[in-house]
């Protein structure tokens, strides 16, 4: 499985008996790649995972009401006025459709594995704050006595700068430890994370959303699986199959819901941020230039500042195209996704109008075989350390910003 957004599936003799539904299973993005697993052993994986998970077996609990009464409003969208000057109408409806959704998403993007992102996020800022102590002694360092009985020395900087930079040294291990062990929880939600793409969703602020993504995939495919043998164990109660077959779309609508947030974030709010930042690292930068032509004895100094500057807005600028290639990914699976999704509720409403149950197992099964394996996009490696850390370091300006 992976991050990605939209389906695919392998031609077969069932999917061109189900006529216009199998051909919206023709689609492929880069984001996802064809099952190589049946359906069938899918199911019983998911069967096992909600006797045996006892937290899954709460998510559903929870989410299942959320996803009945998104339901019935969608069910009501069609037949309320465009507008109304009281009561409800289809403005309203959707946006309590919306925010159904929203909080779909939220029951459901949960997961064991998030616990070692959030330790290595804690982690990274105490190397951070380790890194400014240093730099702090250092300076301090400079104007320390030799010998002293009441300030502190050369040598008591030298010790607290090498116990700071052992802190660093250690807690690097547990963060490489954590990471290993992050990737492999991952991976075992079906992402297929290498070590650069994992290096990336945790340098990245966007990764966090991506993570998120691909979580909510996981839990949104277990449930649907869930779904699909009640249908199954309804037999012929068409009333039960038919709700859960649209219990099933509302599924499906939480992950376009998903989507669109990540767009949202990255244009109104990741972007704005990295533009601001590289406004005022060039406008510092024109400073420093203009310092560097009055004062000229300083040129040192006031070059290896510009160096930085620089550095910042060449990282930013990489940060930047990085957000928008994302953008441009999340947005083409989004609108992939929404065909699958109108060809579902199609589906739909074709068995609620007409009563026919024949071929509605089917053509949920066939697109199932389309999410059982899915592949993060590809991920730009960083360039070097250097750039690394810069990228790290706006990404912990940019996170900061979005906790005030």
């Amino acid at each position: 499985m992976a991050l990605p957004p939209s389906l695919s599936a392998q031609d077969s003799p069932a999917s061109s008996q189900s006529g216009a539904w199998g051909q919206t299973r023709d689609i492929a993005t880069d984001w996802w790649r064809e099952s190589r697993d049946f359906a069938e052993q899918a199911m019983q994986d998911a069967r096992g995972l909600f006797q045996e998970n006892e937290d899954f077996g709460q998510v559903w609990d929870s989410v299942v009401p959320t996803l009945e009464d998104t339901l019935a409003l969608e069910e009501r969208q069609a037949e309320l006025p465009e507008k109304a000057w009281f009561g409800q109408d289809q403005r309203s409806n959707s946006a309590e459709i919306q925010a159904l959704l929203d909080e779909t998403v939220n029951l459901l993007t949960v997961s064991p594995a998030l616990k070692y992102r959030e330790r290595i996020q804690s982690l990274q800022q105490e190397i951070l704050a380790a890194r400014a102590d240093i730099a702090t002694y250092r300076q301090k360092r400079v104007s320390a006595p030799e010998e002293s009985t009441i300030k502190r020395t050369v040598d008591d900087y030298d010790d607290l700068i090498a116990r700071r930079e052992a802190d660093i040294k250690r807690t690097s291990k547990e963060i490489g430890q954590l990471k290993r062990q992050f990737g492999q929880e991952l991976r075992n939600l079906g992402l297929d994370v290498g070590d650069e793409q994992l290096e990336f969703l945790l340098s990245t602020v966007v990764g966090d959303n991506m993570v998120d993504l691909g979580i909510l995939f996981d839990n949104v495919k277990t449930i649907t699986l869930q779904l699909e043998a009640l249908v199954e164990e309804s037999g012929e109660d068409l009333q039960s199959a038919r709700r859960y077959y649209g219990l099933y779309v509302v599924l499906l609508k939480s992950l376009d819901r998903m989507h669109a947030q990540i767009e949202a974030a990255i244009s109104e709010r990741y972007l704005p941020q990295i533009d601001g930042i590289i406004d005022q690292a060039q406008a510092l930068a024109s400073d420093t230039e203009t310092l560097l032509r009055q004062a000229p004895e300083k040129a040192d100094l006031l070059n290896a500042n510009l160096e930085a500057q620089q550095l910042t807005i060449q990282a930013a600028g990489v940060y930047r195209q990085y957000l928008k290639d994302q953008a441009k990914q999340v947005e083409k699976a989004r609108l992939e996704l929404e065909k699958d999704i109108a060809a579902a509720w199609n589906t739909y409403e074709t068995v609620r109008v007409s009563g026919e149950l024949v071929g509605l197992v089917r053509s949920s099964q066939q697109l199932l075989e389309g999410l059982m394996n899915r592949q993060i996009p590809s991920l730009r490696p960083f360039e070097n350390l250097q750039m690394q850390r810069e990228i790290q370091q706006l990404t912990q300006r940019l996170r900061s910003r979005e906790q005030r």
